[in-house]
């Protein structure tokens, strides 16, 4: 297997999660049934494509680079979408996050890799 196809196999989990999260905000919005499956079925696909990341990437690493791009793609689809707003507070604790995502992927062996 190519070294990159797990990390590509994350990013489309970490692109359809967010997909998925979003339509969940435009679900909440109403009563009809489509928005909600066409969540679920993100979201389903989103485990799956982490499931075939985590066969060949160290868990800690995928799961911590999951959550955290994933926190911040809806960060900022929330600033286009929905009206939200980024304060100094919400940016730092990001840092932190890819600061932690940075050591984990320090942490973690080549051969695990």
């Amino acid at each position: 297997m190519l070294p990159t196809r797990p990390w590509l196999y994350l990013a489309a989990a970490v692109a359809v999660e967010s997909i998925g999260l979003i339509a969940m905000k435009f679900a909440s919005d109403t009563s009809s049934v489509g928005p909600f499956l066409f969540m679920y079925a993100m979201i389903g696909l989103s485990f799956y494509f982490f499931s075939l990341s985590v066969k060949h990437l160290p868990m800690a690493l995928a799961y911590a680079t999951w959550e955290t791009c994933g926190l911040i793609l809806i960060t900022m689809a929330g600033l286009q979408f929905f009206g939200e707003y980024l304060n100094s507070r919400k940016l730092i604790g990001m840092a932190l996050l890819f600061l932690g995502v940075v050591l984990i992927n320090m942490g973690s062996s080549k051969a695990a890799r």
